[in-house]
């Protein structure tokens, strides 16, 4: 019964993970029923994503107007989607939501899985929005109805892109630790609206753990600027090397967390920290060192070794991409395309591109197999169906490492009788780097003089209390 929704979700989601570099972190989903909720940065692209990092198939709650869709709505359908009516959409049919409540709490106690967006909406702030009640409506009405003994989880799931409108750019999706909700049973007895409150900000505190929140959206390329110098100025990253996104995201937090600080103790000094970033992102960016960063000064082993090793690669893979590029280029160029023509608002710019490269890749796959039956018969069709994929794939990582290697390579014929240029990097970072020690001092000795102040005040205040 669920193999056709496990076909559209194992597709959909191989195909979001082939447009994006996707990274996954976190533990498996647990079984039993279960709510996994969701913060919701790139409109449809997020619960493929989800379906595509996921071991369980989780249904999906959407919003009632995407199930009228003319190719989403057969394909929700056929997932066992269930519409969300919202007030912007339509105020006349809210209270179509019993229905879909009824719907869900029905699925957790059959023991199924469901996803949701807690935010109610695709947005690009950056952090969370607040939150709504309905997951936690949910999740408490469906152990009220099993009496408390359903044994429901809850997993948040936080999804983070680094220019989520571009394709093959990295994305983090980190599923955290689940929890469960029963114990929140006497309160939601005495007080409904307490218990949804309360499970809300457990639910809040739990994306955030998965989730990068900023003060401001420009604070994102401050943040991922200074850990990318950091890192490397202490030696705990190579120059030139890429990470994941999901490698780097746990010291993007605390880069975050110390920004969050210091814009609340020191503005005038966030404002200097902006500046000097600032400066050294527009030096990176003058230099396009793109993924990488500067380093202080080129050898001749490591050079040879990297000549060595990708020029070799780029040999060996240069007859098989040209040939996939002959089958592919047209495909390529299809999802750009389709945005010129449909121009469509930001939040759903990689929704449109995405549909647009499935669309392309099926009927270029199916117009090769046909030339491939027409010219040759049934065994020449299979060989194009099992290899026009392949030289696609090959080409795609083919021309990414040929990128990295021009980038690599023209960073370095740049920076070739510049050591000026190489020493005002180096000074700048290492003043930075000195910054950042000292903000992260700085910053846990508050921590510790509020927490002593804490701990002192409750001595005090058990101090009174025994008087009494």
């Amino acid at each position: 019964m669920d193999r056709i929704p496990r076909l559209i979700t194992g597709v959909a989601g191989a195909a979001a993970a082939l447009f994006y570099r996707v990274d996954r972190h976190g533990p498996p989903l647990p079984d039993g029923p279960l709510l996994v909720a969701a913060n919701h940065p790139n409109s449809l692209l997020d619960p493929l994503l989800v379906f595509g990092c996921s071991e369980r198939l989780t249904r999906p709650l959407g919003r009632a107007p995407l199930f009228e869709h003319r190719l989403l709505g057969p394909l929700l359908r056929a997932l066992g989607g269930i519409p969300v009516y919202r007030r912007q959409d339509d105020p006349e049919a809210m209270h179509r939501n019993e229905e879909m409540f009824r719907a869900v709490v029905d699925l957790l106690l059959g023991g199924g899985a469901i996803q949701i967006y807690p935010e109610g909406k695709s947005h690009s702030e950056a952090q969370l929005a607040t939150l709504r009640t309905g997951a936690a409506r949910i999740a408490l009405q469906a152990e009220e109805r099993a009496g408390w003994r359903l044994g429901l989880t809850i997993v948040p799931v936080g999804i983070t892109y680094s220019r989520k409108e571009l394709a093959r750019t990295a994305v983090a999706v980190r599923f955290g630790e689940a929890f469960r909700c029963a114990d929140l049973k006497e309160q939601y007895r005495k007080d409904p609206v307490v218990a949804v409150q309360e499970l809300t900000a457990r639910i809040e505190m739990g994306l955030r753990s998965q989730t990068l929140n900023l003060p401001d959206q420009r604070d994102r390329v401050l943040v991922d600027v200074a850990e990318k110098l950091y890192v490397r100025q202490r030696r705990q990253v190579p120059w030139r090397a890429r990470e994941r996104l999901g490698t780097r995201f746990p010291r993007l937090q605390r880069f975050a967390a110390g920004l969050e600080w210091l814009g609340r103790t020191d503005p005038e000094g966030l404002a200097e920290l902006r500046r000097k970033v600032g400066e050294y992102a527009r030096l990176s960016e003058q230099l396009r060192a793109g993924e990488g960063d500067v380093p202080s000064r080129f050898t001749f082993g490591p050079v040879a070794r990297y000549v060595a090793a990708r020029g070799t690669l780029l040999l060996v893979g240069l007859p098989f991409a040209l040939a996939g590029a002959l089958l592919w280029a047209p495909v390529a160029r299809f999802p750009r395309f389709v945005v010129r023509r449909t121009r469509p608002d930001y939040e759903i710019t990689a929704t449109h591109k995405l549909l647009a490269l499935i669309g392309g890749v099926v009927a270029a796959w199916a117009l090769w197999i046909l030339a491939g039956y027409l010219v040759g018969g049934l065994w020449l069709a299979l060989t194009a169906a099992a290899l026009a994929p392949v030289s696609g794939y090959t080409t795609l990582r083919w021309v990414e490492l040929a990128n990295e290697v021009r980038e690599d390579a023209s960073l370095f014929l740049r920076l070739q009788g510049r050591p000026d240029l190489r020493r005002r990097f180096a000074v700048l970072r290492s003043e930075l780097a000195r910054t950042f020690d000292l903000l992260e001092q700085r910053r846990r000795k508050a921590e510790e003089e509020l927490h002593a102040r804490a701990r002192g005040d409750n001595v005090s205040a058990d101090g009174r209390q025994g008087e009494g």
